[in-house]
């Protein structure tokens, strides 16, 4: 969180710089972490993932939904891992060994959220931004704010800080 604190600060200070003119990347471009997820493609933006790992060994929590996985020590945190797809379908994954999880720091929440498969960061044209993607599953509907169209694909933008202020996932409890 410092790393992003401190390039948020050379970003301001580029623009008080009266000599700094932005590039045109800068302007017309957008990025995000790239994942899927039951075969469908998504997009969060770099500030709402701090880091990617592999599937960590966890602890399972008692009475609790199936899809909440279990309890990791990562790096001396508590991180809460949920199977995101298992979320969304309330199927479980056949191989949960092969799927990242993205972790999310958010206010005072630590959790970690599996996905079928991180594909690094992925650039955009914001021209490429619609606000509305009507083929998308309503389940993930109410989470994801439009979708950018690139390489013949529709990239749902994803905010995981929706998520975690929605009482549906909050409320793990069996």
């Amino acid at each position: 969180m410092a790393a992003k604190g401190f390039i948020e600060l050379l970003r301001l200070a580029k623009r008080g710089n009266k000599n700094y003119t932005s590039t045109e990347n800068e302007v017309t471009k957008w990025s995000g972490i790239a994942f899927e997820m039951m075969g469908q493609y998504f997009v969060a933006p770099l500030g709402e993932v701090s880091e990617v790992i592999y599937y960590p060994r966890m602890t399972a929590i008692p009475n609790s939904q199936s899809w909440l996985k279990g309890l990791a020590n990562i790096r001396g945190r508590l991180l809460s891992v949920t199977d995101l797809p298992e979320f969304f379908s309330g199927r479980q994954h056949h191989n949960p060994l092969q799927q990242k999880v993205l972790c999310i720091s958010h206010q005072d929440q630590y959790v970690g959220l599996a996905v079928d498969q991180v594909l690094g960061i992925q650039h955009f044209n914001k021209k490429s931004f619609f606000s509305n993607n009507q083929t998308l599953d309503q389940k993930l509907q109410k989470y994801c704010q439009g979708y950018f169209h690139q390489h013949q694909r529709h990239w749902n933008v994803f905010l995981f800080s929706r998520m975690l202020l929605d009482t549906d996932y909050m409320n793990a409890a069996n």
